[in-house]
């Protein structure tokens, strides 16, 4: 400890060390941290803040000999630091935010580094976008992002990450017309915990108390509790053939209910009844398909539900 330490403020010294963490200036960190514990003994303990940054440097350590698998590296390290600084009881949104900005901008330098930057996805099947969000790089995620859909049209995920990149870029109407298809392709694959629809977020949760459910459940119900609600604008199918999938994957998940006795098939089939009826005009276009049997279905799956469907259809209407 050099002896002008000794008469530098407190404040002073812990505010440079928590801006050489923001920074991952680790071993600058990690020493002004150990030299404010002992320059002020009684002073605010930065015991966590320590282990915070030994646990980036021994991950940043292991990540740096994956030569171009870097950046995936980097994305699970930071994926394992956010459930360590969250079993330590790290409640610093502040101090995690500014950790997390420079972070991923060490993530992007390093796809930058081994010329990944116009490949969809990274190692594993990490789309790029995702770190562009992370990133705060919204309209870069974006672009990233629809270049994933041809190579991975099923991939909820990607329609996920999408609309949180339009989310977060001031566009949430547009966003939820890509979460719902997150949603019909399967709610339980998308990031949840880095999910950016709070709305959304808070209805999950609220559905998960009140009908006592797990989260994938809740996930499943999800999308048709928040049309009934008006968050989701009804979907247009715009072609034929695409109406007709869509009947036969209703038809087809019709049949399995009977002797499936889990609740996921039914809140999916629900969902496809109100595409479904939102296309009523069309729908008459495609055999096999009764309008008056898709919504006495939706009654048997889930009355109530089905009360406020057609409550806030009639109100939509009127």
């Amino acid at each position: 400890m050099n002896q002008l330490s000794l008469f530098q403020d407190e404040n002073v010294l812990l505010n440079g060390a928590i801006q050489d963490l923001h920074a991952i200036r680790l071993e600058d960190a990690k020493k002004a941290f150990r030299e404010y514990k002992e320059t002020y003994p009684n002073g605010e303990s930065v015991d966590d803040r320590i282990k915070l940054t030994d646990f980036l440097l021994d991950g940043l350590a292991t990540v740096s000999d994956l030569a171009s698998r870097e950046p995936q590296g980097l994305c699970h390290l930071w994926e394992s630091f956010e459930k360590y600084a969250k079993s330590i009881e790290i409640a610093d949104a502040y101090l995690m935010a500014g950790i997390k900005n420079s972070f991923f901008r060490n993530v992007v330098e390093a796809i930058n580094r081994h010329e990944l930057a116009s490949a969809p996805f990274l190692a594993d099947q990490m789309p790029t976008g995702y770190v562009y969000i992370q990133a705060g790089d919204y309209n870069r995620a974006i672009t990233s992002l629809q270049a994933c859909l041809p190579l991975s049209a099923e991939n909820a995920n990607i329609y996920g990450y999408l609309g949180d990149a339009y989310t977060l870029n001031g566009d949430p109407l547009y966003a939820r017309k890509l979460y719902l298809e997150a949603f019909l392709i399967d709610p339980t694959a998308i990031d949840w915990l880095h999910f950016k629809d709070t709305e959304l977020i808070a209805l999950k949760e609220q559905i998960q108390e009140e009908e006592a459910v797990d989260h994938a459940v809740a996930a499943y119900w999800l999308p048709s509790y928040a049309y009934v609600r008006g968050m989701f604008k009804p979907k247009a199918v715009r072609q034929l053939e695409v109406l007709k999938t869509l009947v036969d994957d209703f038809l087809q998940l019709g049949k399995t209910i009977p002797g499936d006795s889990s609740p996921e098939p039914k809140a999916r089939l629900f969902l496809k009844a109100i595409i479904l009826c939102d296309n009523e005009e069309f729908l008459r276009m495609v055999k096999g398909i009764d309008y008056a049997d898709i919504r006495r279905q939706m009654k048997e799956i889930n009355a109530p539900l089905f009360a406020e469907y057609m409550r806030y259809i009639g109100a939509r209407k009127g």
